[in-house]
């Protein structure tokens, strides 16, 4: 009997050990971190952005009006130029152009030359 009763109490002095030692570990007991916002800020280059906030000028004078609508149709042809150009570059870039990557380049195609109609016309009502 006195053997049982060493035994139960070795038993249970084991298990209390094991208890406050997963107590120890707990979660709650852990600290927490906090993640603060971070404001991130995209710079672009305009050089009308001044006429958003302020008297616009170009609906003044025509002479900026039209440099301003120049500026605008070379930069959209520029652009679709551009995009045109890396798209092919990509698919072109293992060999073998997929359907879905003709229709993509064919897109990109149609909105180039659609911009560059739009230049055109433009240059062509001002005798450039």
């Amino acid at each position: 009997m006195i053997h049982v009763k060493r035994f139960a109490i070795t038993l249970f002095a084991v298990l209390m050990f094991f208890g406050a030692a997963a107590v120890i570990d707990a979660s709650a007991q852990k600290g927490s971190v906090v993640y603060r916002p971070v404001i991130v800020r995209h710079y672009v280059y305009d050089p009308f952005w001044y006429d958003r906030y302020w008297f616009n000028a170009h609906w003044a004078d025509p002479y900026l009006m039209e440099r301003r609508e120049r500026y605008y149709r070379e930069r959209a042809v520029r652009d679709a130029r551009r995009k045109l150009q890396k798209d092919a570059a990509k698919f072109r870039s293992d060999g073998v152009i997929t359907p879905k990557e003709q229709q993509k380049l064919a897109k990109r195609q149609e909105k180039y030359e659609k911009a560059v109609d739009k230049l055109r016309k433009y240059r062509r009502d001002r005798n450039y």
